[in-house]
């Protein structure tokens, strides 16, 4: 399993964090993950958030693929329908392939979120034909011929990408799928399959054994699977928490806050999936963070590391290295820490 981090480049403001320092800091971070050995590096997308939560991936990608040269570079992920036409992001994808040398992973979703597609003028309800048409377009441009493309969203009429990725042929690409329908459109994409850092470990087993069996069924043989997840570490986990609490609550408890996302969890007494909201006991609780992340020593994160890989069997375990707030010197001291207690690019 290939271990990389992912950035968002929120900014805490609470903590007094200017928009342009998480982006400095990330960078260096960048580069300190590069030295280390770690195999790839990640950037997120949504629009209009008041942490500054990064907008363009794709340009994130461009410097952090300067910054971190030993480093694979991909989304994780990009919303493809916002970035206007599909020509276009194919067009920026394999600049950032050119400039990296031919290290980009293509990490594209479709969106949830109605408010970002009013931001610029979409038509929510089109989002998922959007994002097929643009898959179609970017594999006929990956070919590197070119082509006409008739859609009921996207045209194209004589479609040339240049220039073309590095390698001849599609980058690895990577899809966001929780559900059953997505999952069966990153198989027919040959696509591999991104989790999010909120499912918990049961969902995560169930996601992982619903893609194989989907990709069994279509006849794609085994796809790559990648998992994002937190890390935090401290003496032992509740120290872990506190050392962490000011950052990461004001990623759970407003940038997902779960009526947000639509959050869920089994309830122990009834064994019911019920909505979770913020007042939960439950939510941000010690037992919440252990059924989905890796809190406490590095040895007790690669124990556990070690036990979900038995069960998974991911091919790439991902993890945010500086949620918004926290300080350079933290972030790389635990970076260092979680290196050597996991092989990055084992």
């Amino acid at each position: 399993m290939k271990l990389g981090i992912s950035f968002s480049f929120q900014a805490h403001h609470g903590l007094g964090e200017p928009y342009d320092k998480a982006y400095r800091e990330g960078l260096e971070l960048a580069a300190e993950a590069s030295r280390l050995g770690y195999h790839s590096i990640w950037a997120s997308e949504h629009h209009g958030e008041p942490d500054g939560y990064c907008p363009s991936p794709v340009v994130a990608c461009a410097a952090l693929a300067v910054a971190a040269p030993n480093c694979r570079i991909g989304q994780g992920v990009a919303l493809a329908p916002l970035h206007g036409h599909p020509m276009r992001l194919a067009e920026d994808l394999s600049v950032v392939d050119n400039l990296s040398g031919g290290r980009i992973e293509i990490g594209l979703g479709q969106g949830y979120r109605p408010a970002e597609f009013a931001m610029f003028g979409w038509n929510y309800a089109t989002r998922t034909r959007a994002f097929e048409e643009s898959l179609d377009i970017l594999e006929k441009a990956w070919t590197g011929e070119a082509f006409d493309y008739a859609g009921k969203i996207y045209n194209v009429k004589g479609g040339a990408l240049r220039p073309p990725p590095v390698k001849p042929g599609r980058p690895p690409l990577w899809i966001g799928a929780a559900h059953p329908k997505a999952r069966a459109r990153a198989v027919r994409r040959r696509a591999g399959f991104l989790v999010a850092p909120l499912a918990e470990f049961g969902l995560v087993e169930h996601q992982f054994k619903s893609f194989d069996e989907e990709a069994a069924r279509q006849g794609a043989g085994r796809l790559p699977r990648a998992v994002m997840r937190e890390i935090f570490v401290g003496d032992s986990p509740a120290d872990a928490i506190k050392r962490h609490q000011p950052f990461i609550d004001e990623v759970y408890r407003v940038q997902y806050k779960p009526e947000r996302i639509g959050l869920t969890y089994i309830d122990k007494v009834t064994k019911e999936r019920k909505p979770l909201t913020s007042d939960n006991p439950h939510f941000m609780s010690e037992a919440f963070m252990q059924e989905r992340w890796f809190l406490g020593t590095p040895a007790d994160v690669a124990k556990k590391v070690a036990r979900w890989q038995e069960k998974l069997n991911a091919d790439h375990l991902i993890f945010t290295p500086r949620p918004p707030g926290m300080s350079l010197r933290q972030a790389v001291d635990e970076l260092t820490a979680i290196a050597k207690a996991i092989s990055p690019s084992a």
